[in-house]
């Protein structure tokens, strides 16, 4: 598999199926207002902030009765200071249903609800 280029031939589209799911998550995120905190140009993971006002953790919760998991900033820190903050793994977050469940959940979450 090394010897004859699957291997990089496989990599490779890997990473172009990531960047397009990178592209495609960002927009969508943007457009119900997070912000990305920074737009990697690889990877599999885009860190976005809420809206002001809006605690990760509430907004997980309220997404994880509609049975979708969204990832917390405070999962990740150990200060506890990333509350304002949700990761996204692009490579599962192509679902438009995400997004949809997202935008109720902030707006439950701003509402008090």
């Amino acid at each position: 598999m090394l010897k004859d280029g699957a291997y990089r031939k496989h990599t490779g589209g890997l990473r172009t199926r990531l960047a397009d799911a990178m592209g495609q998550v960002s927009a969508r995120l943007k457009s119900l207002g997070l912000t990305p905190w920074i737009e990697p140009n690889a990877g599999m993971f885009l860190w976005c902030q809420l809206p002001e006002g809006l605690d990760a953790a509430d907004v997980a919760r309220s997404a994880l009765a509609e049975g979708v998991v969204l990832a917390p900033g405070n999962a990740f820190s150990l200060t506890q200071a990333a509350s304002g903050f949700l990761r996204f793994n692009v490579a599962q977050s192509l679902d438009p249903a995400i997004f949809s469940v997202l935008e109720r959940a902030m707006q439950r979450v701003g509402k008090g609800a």
